[in-house]
């Protein structure tokens, strides 16, 4: 009961001071990929607070019955009203829970002059989304190596890749996606099917002819590596000066990886995944990565620029 009241304070709080969809910051990424780190480090510069995960089927059951997948991709002219009028509550904060609002105390929520969207499961549907709302800041499309996402989802344990096989044909669009799915299902081992499923979800906005018009890519490597000029990059993308205090918060690791990230140099941090992999598995999922035609990442450990 507490948990319930604590929400609808909230949301309620959200719709009195009347939040637009336009205004929210995106941040579209991977599990395990690094995100809560630059979630933290947005939250830093503005009163914000942090919608946690909207489109998580087991905790967010409107997300289910929306009727969602785990990985949704949506084409980039479809008519789905039901799933738009969902993704606006979403970003407007009126579907909040003991979930989606965890990150922050009610306080904060309370006070927030921004939201934002963190989202694991965006990422192939979000060029539909931004043709449906016009963002008065282009979403983040952060990227992370898919083999260090794959050695990082391998670690946690949680991650394994068995409901990834039941739910690949549950996809309302899935018949516009059964050559991907049955070349993921050809797949032996976990880390290729992580890998592959990275590629899966990450195509449609790579491949979006109006990319660097619609999002602001950030990698998990660059920024590690140099982030002030990074979080510069980012902030100026948007037209926006870079607040003083974010260049102090993202030296500090997230709290999801506390006592983890800091233990190793960032370039180690950065190689991390070298050390788990074969020489055989690294040429596995590096062919993976070319057979769906993705030039940003391969064998090495830092991305390449995209090519058009």
């Amino acid at each position: 009961m507490k948990h319930v009241i604590r929400s609808a304070l909230i949301s309620s709080s959200f719709k009195m001071r009347g939040f637009r969809p336009e205004d929210a910051i995106v941040l579209s990424c991977d599990p395990r990929s690094g995100s809560t780190w630059l979630s933290e480090l947005l939250v830093s510069t503005t009163p914000s607070a942090v919608i946690w995960e909207p489109f998580h089927l087991d905790k967010v059951p409107r997300a289910r019955e929306v009727g969602l997948s785990w990985r949704q991709y949506i084409p980039v002219d479809a008519d789905w009203p039901e799933a738009e009028r969902f993704i606006r509550d979403v970003l407007t904060g009126q579907v909040i829970n003991e979930w989606t609002g965890w990150a922050n105390p009610v306080r904060e929520f309370i006070s927030a002059q921004q939201l934002i969207v963190k989202c694991c499961r965006a990422n192939a549907f979000l060029p539909w989304m931004v043709r449906k709302i016009q963002f008065r800041r282009p979403p983040i499309h952060f990227l992370r190596h898919p083999f260090a996402i794959a050695a990082s989802q391998l670690r946690m344990g949680n991650f394994g890749t068995e409901k990834m096989l039941e739910t690949l044909n549950s996809d309302r669009y899935s018949r516009e996606l059964s050559e991907s799915t049955n070349y993921i299902k050809g797949l032996e081992n976990d880390e290729e099917r992580i890998v592959a499923m990275w590629c899966r979800t990450q195509k449609p906005c790579l491949d979006d002819p109006d990319y660097d018009a619609n999002y602001v890519r950030m990698h998990y490597e660059t920024l590690s590596l140099d982030p002030a000029t990074e979080v510069a990059r980012l902030f100026g993308s948007w037209g926006e000066a870079v607040p003083g205090i974010a260049k102090e918060q993202v030296q500090k690791a997230s709290r999801m990886t506390q006592g983890e990230s800091l233990s190793h140099s960032p370039e180690r941090q950065v190689r991390k995944w070298q050390e788990v992999f074969t020489d055989k598995q690294v040429q596995r999922m590096s062919r993976i990565i070319s057979d769906f035609g993705i030039t940003i990442y391969d064998e090495h450990p830092m991305p390449h620029a995209q090519k058009k």
